[in-house]
């Protein structure tokens, strides 16, 4: 009798959760970064950078630039 109430409450939850998670949405992995355009502010930036600050924003503009080009490749 014991075990039958077990099922029976595992079942309930069974089906909730199933209730639930049936309402979540699909995150949309499709994602392209837009290319920042670069104004007279970033000119100044760029001219005040020295050393390994220059290295890592240049990193970070090519890694930029990697995700554009992949997802160039997906469009076409």
């Amino acid at each position: 009798m014991l075990k039958a109430k077990k099922l029976k409450y595992f079942q309930c939850l069974t089906l909730i959760n199933l209730i639930c998670l049936s309402s979540c949405t699909s995150i949309n992995s499709e994602y392209c970064p837009v290319y920042p355009i670069a104004g007279p502010k970033v000119a100044e930036e760029i001219k005040d950078i020295h050393g390994k600050y220059f290295w890592e924003w240049l990193g970070r503009i090519n890694k930029l630039r990697q995700q554009l080009e992949l997802c160039n490749k997906k469009e076409l």
